[in-house]
């Protein structure tokens, strides 16, 4: 009877252990990786119930970083080093966790397009009191090479990323679609020490207001991030570019 009761104890302790095992499996496929900071989407009621195709994407993005590379230069064919000001993301369709008005929620500003499309822009603002530069993410093929060999990943510009949103899905589900990209920024001011970088696409909600003269305004809910960097012109360093304060859903 004994060793039955070994034998027994042990199968049970390897079921719990199995179990254990499995549960931290999936935890860990739903953490973010290393350096990533995760961006949860969120749609209020009223959004929900405003926008019958509403869709709003789980973001993870790593914290904006520079990298030296050559870069061509497009009139007189010399390279040149450069830093290129980078942010990478991955972007998830996940089930959203508020719920919509009991009514129908009725889209009067669009038509739904199928299959939605996942467009992402992204634009990188200087907000130094002194000064008003604004930078567009660009695609830059050399500078793509080298992100993803530092990052060791696959991401993509944010031309190549374009394509339809994938199907919904559970964190950490089994054959899970993740689009994974790169905003990259080049000849950034670097006498400024003070950013805001605005991302559009990871959700296609829009809201419509009246501007001063009565005219319609339609804004797209936008990732908001400010950044400032601690340094100078002479000694730049990714270490010194930090987010001040939190990321934000915001329209504009």
């Amino acid at each position: 009877m004994t060793g039955i009761f070994v034998i027994r104890f042990r199968f049970l302790l390897g079921l719990i252990a199995a179990i254990g095992l499995g549960s931290r499996t999936d935890a860990h496929a739903q953490t973010p990786r290393g350096g990533e900071i995760r961006f949860p989407a969120f749609a209020s009621v009223e959004e929900q119930g405003s926008q019958s195709d509403l869709w709003v994407l789980d973001v993870y993005f790593k914290p904006m970083r520079m990298i030296p590379v050559e870069l061509t230069d497009p009139k007189t064919g010399e390279k040149k080093p450069e830093f290129v000001w980078y942010i990478v993301y991955r972007a998830f369709h996940h089930k959203l966790d508020t719920k919509a008005k009991e009514n129908p929620p009725v889209n009067t500003l669009d038509r739904p397009v199928a299959p939605q499309q996942f467009i992402p822009e992204a634009v990188l603002m200087v907000t130094d009191n002194d000064r008003n530069q604004v930078y567009s993410d660009q695609v830059i093929p050399e500078a793509l090479a080298a992100i993803n060999k530092r990052e060791k990943g696959n991401y993509k510009s944010s031309v190549s990323v374009v394509g339809p949103i994938p199907e919904q899905s559970t964190p950490g589900a089994p054959g899970e679609v993740a689009l994974e990209g790169v905003f990259m920024w080049r000849g950034i001011n670097p006498d400024a020490n003070r950013y805001t970088v605005y991302l559009t696409g990871f959700s296609n909600s829009i809201r419509q207001l009246n501007g001063p003269d009565g005219t319609p305004i339609r804004q797209a809910k936008t990732i908001m991030q400010k950044y400032w960097r601690r340094g100078d012109r002479f000694d730049q360093r990714e270490a010194e570019i930090v987010l001040d304060g939190d990321t934000q859903w915001i329209y504009r």
